[in-house]
């Protein structure tokens, strides 16, 4: 079935399109199971779901890091992940700096916006994300790669695409703009089971979905 879904979901995304499965609360049988079906970058977003199944699978995936990160897991996760996509604030950056240094080890990052403005999410706010960039460049060990978002919970495919949109043009300007090459616009990861089509359309090229993959 895994197998099945995943070849499905593939054949209707560009080849430019990382499709990141969304392996949290799933058993590690299962994300074998997407391993053997031929996706090899997988989602998690609790530490410790990830910790016992790195300490399995070690790096036969590319792991990426989609979950609200506090401070104090941090350490947990350098040298690990490939990606984590949910930095959110000034403070879990020099958190992720130092303990990057203290392994000697550079952090590949996404800054997580929340262009919603929805309490329940985590995410940069729009008007404090150049703040937050000022401070990559004097940054040795973190290096952004891009930006992440989740959609808006709406039913309302206009109000989905209107925030895809935004985070497209801000990803762009960010693209032009920057001159630092610890700021690099790479991936823009947008979009999850029930947008990511939509997501797609507006310029995504990394998605992240589970429930379509596991059920």
């Amino acid at each position: 079935m895994i197998s099945e879904n995943i070849k499905r979901i593939k054949s209707g995304i560009p080849n430019h399109v990382t499709l990141v499965a969304v392996s949290k609360y799933q058993s590690l049988e299962d994300t074998i199971a997407v391993l053997d079906a031929g996706v090899y970058d997988l989602g998690e977003s609790k530490v410790q779901d990830f910790i016992k199944k790195y300490e399995v699978l070690g790096d036969r995936p590319r792991w990426h890091f989609i979950g609200h990160l506090q401070k104090n897991k941090v350490k947990y996760l350098i040298g690990k992940t490939f990606l984590i996509h949910s930095v959110d604030s000034i403070e879990l950056i020099d958190v992720i700096e130092r303990e990057s240094k203290k392994q000697g080890i550079t952090t590949d990052v996404l800054l997580q916006l929340n262009l919603a403005r929805e309490d329940s999410k985590s995410g940069i706010l729009v008007e404090n994300l150049d703040e937050v960039l000022s401070i990559i460049p004097g940054c040795q060990f973190v290096k952004v790669k891009g930006l992440m978002a989740m959609g808006p919970f709406t039913q309302n495919n206009d109000k989905i695409r209107k925030i895809f949109v935004e985070l497209k043009r801000i990803y762009d300007r960010i693209k032009e703009e920057s001159v630092d090459t610890a700021i690099q616009m790479d991936y823009l990861s947008m979009g999850m089971t029930d947008d990511y089509t939509i997501a797609i359309e507006e310029g995504s090229n990394m998605i992240r979905v589970g429930r379509k993959i596991f059920s």
